[in-house]
């Protein structure tokens, strides 16, 4: 399923995932996280994170992206 919790600390960031893709799963909106710490975390090292829900768990705190 998709990952959302309403009192995730979306101010206290402490580790960094990459944002692979998004898509939508029984109607809600989510981004495709590659976390850092191997496949035996979430779903093969990946979680479904619900997307345009205020920032959940602060996603798009400390975004970025290589300019070329």
């Amino acid at each position: 399923g998709v990952y959302y919790d309403q009192n995730c600390n979306a101010e206290n960031i402490n580790h960094a995932v990459l944002a692979v893709g998004y898509g939508t799963q029984k109607g809600t909106k989510h981004w495709i996280i590659k976390n850092s710490w191997g496949e035996e975390w979430g779903s093969k090292g990946y979680v479904l994170l619900a997307r345009n829900m205020d920032n959940a768990c602060g996603i798009a705190n400390l975004a970025s992206f290589p300019k070329m």
